[in-house]
This record gives structure tokens, C-alpha cells and sequence, in this order.
């Protein structure tokens, strides 16, 4: 397991789901800049009124994008597992930690006090099975590693 700045391992949410959450801002985006273009050709208060509109719609989506896809993130230092998730962030410290499995919102960590914390990094958001499968096979060997060094047989 290689450690570089205190990081052991960063997992985001798939690809195909990085693409989406990029593809909902910058169209959205794009389609607001015309409309800025537009009104600079054309100056009045209809094309004001949708270039407005348009660029909060773009300022919803991307927020929505950013929120939801972009910045979800699983994170394995030595001393925690930090869970950047849409509804918070989570810190997990390594000696609470007696299993991890793969529900159907993610990576669910459990702990001896029989607490459950769900990454939704490991989400299966546009991700083949096997790929999906491939991802949490990684994580569970880093976790496995970290259980049995911290309790040798």
C-alpha cells in the first residue's frame, strides 16, 4: 500500500459519472453564454429575460452536478477514512472499522458498535458491473490490509 501525503488511496465516483456531472454544467454553461451572445447582438428585454434564465438554470445544474458527482469522494488516510458524500462528510477513524461491503449506494462501512457509513463514491452511477466490481475488489483489499495489521493473528 503506498502512502503519498498522508493518503493511502482516493476513489471518485465512476468516470461515466464524472462525464455526466462535467456534461450537465458546461452544456448548461454553453447554452447560457449564447444566450449572452445573443443579447449583445440583439439588446432587449426578452433576450435579457433568457440569457438570465439561462444562466440560472446553468448556476442550478451545476451546483446540482458539482454537489451530487463531482466533489463525492472516498478518501483512506492512516488515522480515518473520510467519506465525502452529498449530505456530508464523514470521518471514520480506522479503529472503528470491523468490515466493509458493497451495498446498492456504495462502499458501506461497519463498525464494531454496529454503526453503518455508506462512500457513495463506490455508487454504481454508470458503471459497468464488472468495472464497479474491479473498484470495490481494490478497497476491500486495502481494508483488509489495514484490519489485519491492526489485529495480527
Amino acid at each position: 500500500m503506498p502512502e503519498q501525503d498522508g493518503l493511502i488511496e482516493v476513489w471518485r465516483v465512476s468516470p461515466q459519472g464524472l462525464t455526466t456531472g462535467y456534461a450537465l454544467a458546461g452544456v448548461t454553461a454553453l447554452a447560457a453564454a449564447v444566450r449572452w451572445l445573443t443579447l449583445a447582438v440583439h439588446p432587449d428585454l426578452e433576450h435579457l429575460t433568457s440569457a438570465a434564465e439561462a444562466t440560472a438554470v446553468a448556476l442550478g445544474f451545476g451546483l446540482f452536478s458539482w454537489w451530487n458527482l463531482l466533489r463525492v469522494r472516498l478518501e483512506l488516510t492512516p488515522e480515518v477514512i473520510i467519506m465525502v458524500n452529498p449530505w456530508g462528510t464523514q470521518r471514520l477513524p480506522w479503529s472503528r472499522v470491523c468490515s466493509v461491503s458493497l451495498g446498492a449506494w456504495g462502499a458501506q462501512f461497519y463498525t464494531h458498535d454496529g454503526f453503518k457509513f455508506t462512500a457513495h463514491a463506490f455508487g454504481n452511477f454508470g458503471e459497468s458491473r464488472r468495472r464497479h466490481d474491479q473498484r470495490f475488489a481494490e478497497l476491500e483489499r486495502i481494508v483488509e490490509a489495514r484490519l489485519r495489521d491492526r489485529h495480527p493473528l
